[in-house]
């Protein structure tokens, strides 16, 4: 088998990926349900309801806003089932990661084989496995041969949800013979009448997955398989967000939610959504690689024209409708915020006013201890003095008792020395 250098570089980085993620060096990707998948094992995400994805998953999350596109690409699966799709690259907030996102229209298999309008109005069913023959607008040129379209949901016994079973119907070109050459320059008017009246509901999805990881492999793949036939890139200043290009596909796809093989069908649906961003974002710049958009063996398919137009002015017009509805939001929460300053305030100015009081009767809880402090101290000051002046009074007393007792005893021993002296006089006298 020869080696193929392409296949290598474009599986080396996923390889890369894959490795860092197994050493847990790579940091997880964004937590954004509608965008990004985890790094891990896992399939890629399918949202079969693209109402259902913009409202819950991009349009009230001001994370999508930050998560910018890089590129668009303009896809088309030639081999089989003619298909086109856009792919967009968008890149996480902090550059590191990168979404798929893959929206594509296809023919809804549920009613493919409904009713269709017969030339005078009636309504004919068609069995679901048989192929409806209906020409475009492309077989009613008049130099351009009859065109078999058979629509594959309605010949396919298939329930797969692959793009190739559900896109749109299949467009032949069968050779002209010499001698129905005139006749096939002037179509019939039951021709005409059918192809602009084939329709049935668009079934409309989007795909994505985190770039390199697991859940990516299977859309790399869609990708890798079909042919990028035009890319459209953004200068870093004035890149499109998630969020933009959500409402964008959004819009896009309510704007016609019938597929209509000579009008709304995947090339116009991707076309649509490539002309408004082109007029949105004026310093984009598209490179065409392959100029086979819209054509089919050959032949341009015919879509509606006045789409872009329409889906401008809605875009707009919700564009203005979120941005009024974000500033409210902004201002309930700014006066939510208000109001839970106020009262954050008014709670503080209550604590305040609380642990004030508390410390006036703390000071004056103090000031009546200190009081009766010094009260008790005076008190006993003065009960010591008392004591002590008690004490000195009964000591002076004690002296004064204890001096009288000296001075008696004094006068005892004089009267003593006295009595003696006389009783001496007395003796000397009688001898």
């Amino acid at each position: 088998m020869a080696f193929n250098k392409g296949i290598l570089f474009k599986k080396l980085p996923r390889f890369l990926q894959r490795l860092l993620r197994m050493l847990r060096i790579a940091p997880e990707p964004p937590k954004v349900l509608g965008l990004f998948t985890e790094n891990g094992r896992g399939n890629h995400l399918d949202f079969p309801e693209i109402g259902v994805w913009y409202s819950t998953s991009i349009r009230d999350k001001p994370i999508t806003r930050e998560c910018l596109v890089i590129e668009v690409g303009w896809y088309k699966k030639e081999n089989g089932v003619k298909h086109e799709f856009i792919r967009f690259d968008i890149s996480s907030p902090d550059t590191v990661h990168t979404a798929i996102v893959i929206a594509e229209r296809l023919a809804s298999r549920s009613d493919s084989s409904g009713s269709q309008q017969d030339p005078q109005g009636a309504a004919q069913t068609t069995n679901a496995t048989t192929s409806p023959v209906i020409p475009t607008d492309a077989a009613m040129s008049s130099d351009t041969p009859q065109v078999v379209v058979t629509s594959p949901d309605a010949a396919s016994e298939s329930t797969g949800s692959s793009a190739e079973e559900n896109s749109p119907p299949v467009v032949k070109a069968a050779k002209p013979s010499r001698k129905s050459k005139r006749k096939l320059k002037r179509p019939s008017v039951m021709s005409s009448a059918v192809s602009k009246s084939w329709e049935c509901n668009a079934r409309d999805r989007v795909l994505c997955a985190t770039l390199g990881s697991t859940a990516s492999v299977e859309l790399e793949t869609m990708c890798n398989e079909a042919t990028r036939i035009s890319t459209l890139k953004f200068s870093e200043e004035a890149r499109p967000s998630a969020n933009q290009i959500a409402n964008l596909i959004f819009i896009t796809s309510t704007l016609e939610p019938k597929y209509r093989v000579n009008g709304t069908q995947c090339y116009w649906f991707v076309e649509t959504l490539f002309e408004v961003l082109k007029i949105l974002f004026k310093d984009s710049k598209q490179d065409i690689m392959r100029d086979s958009a819209g054509k089919c063996y050959g032949m341009t398919i015919n879509t509606k024209k006045d789409s872009v137009q329409t889906v401008l002015d809605r875009y707009n017009d919700s564009e203005r409708a979120l941005l009024e509805e974000i500033n409210q939001k902004r201002r309930a929460e700014q006066q939510t915020e208000e109001e839970r300053q106020r009262e954050r305030e008014e709670r503080q100015a209550a604590e305040e006013r609380a642990r004030t009081a508390e410390e006036r009767t703390q000071a004056e809880r103090l000031a009546a201890e200190e009081r009766i402090q010094a009260e008790r101290r005076a008190a006993e000051e003065r009960i010591q003095a008392e004591r002590r002046a008690a004490e000195e009074k009964i000591r002076a007393a004690e002296e004064e008792k204890q001096r009288e007792r000296q001075a008696a005893n004094e006068e005892i021993a004089k009267l003593r020395r006295q009595l003696e002296a006389a009783r001496a006089g007395a003796s000397t006298s009688q001898v």
